[in-house]
């Protein structure tokens, strides 16, 4: 009597194919790799903050413009910061 009732978890009773398979796992993949492709984007896309190149780049201007400016400033007597309290 009990033959007939074969009592299943719900999925457990379905043999899924080989494409349903493989639709299974590409859609897994898609789900993970999608997580992950906004964050190796927003690096790929600001390498050159991460790398240090802003950061250099940067230095060079505030070293151009303190040249600058202490060019024109060439007759004025440049003032000193005292580091020591």
């Amino acid at each position: 009597m009990a033959d007939y009732m074969s009592i299943k978890p719900f999925g457990l009773n379905v043999i899924p194919s080989k494409a349903t398979q493989e639709q299974v796992s590409k859609t897994v993949e898609e789900a993970i790799g999608g997580l992950w492709t906004p964050v190796l984007d927003y690096l790929k896309k600001n390498e050159n903050v991460f790398s240090g190149d802003v950061s250099t780049e940067i230095n060079k201007l505030n070293f151009q413009t303190m040249r600058l400016g202490m060019a024109m400033d060439e007759g004025k007597e440049v003032r000193n910061l005292d580091t020591n309290f």
